[in-house]
């Protein structure tokens, strides 16, 4: 889902791999955290995040279990929370930073 933003919050692109067609498709994405949490889905979708961002900047991503407005850039102001329940794409001048969940 795109939503195109008509005020000063920005653009956002929602989406989200559904884990039933990755069973039925017999790709491995389980590494033993709950259903929710899935560190090679994550670091997968944030490679996806980094090609994106080259050739369409973005001033925040944010990746997991219904993550959807569940913060903005200006919240974070270009910082990694310390503590993280989700993963973030941060941009720092040209390069794109990825803060994996750690929690």
């Amino acid at each position: 889902m795109a939503i195109r933003g008509g005020d000063e919050s920005g653009d956002w692109l929602d989406f989200y791999v559904p884990v039933g067609a990755l069973d039925h498709a017999g790709l491995a994405y389980w590494d033993g955290q709950p259903f929710f949490r899935s560190n090679v889905m994550d670091d997968w979708l944030a490679a996806i995040g980094t090609e994106t961002f080259k050739s369409a900047s973005f001033s925040l991503g944010v990746i997991g279990f219904e993550v959807s407005g569940c913060t903005d850039a200006s919240t974070l102001a270009g910082q990694l929370p310390q503590t993280r329940d989700i993963g973030y794409l941060i941009p720092q001048g040209d390069a794109l930073h990825y803060g994996a969940a750690n929690a």
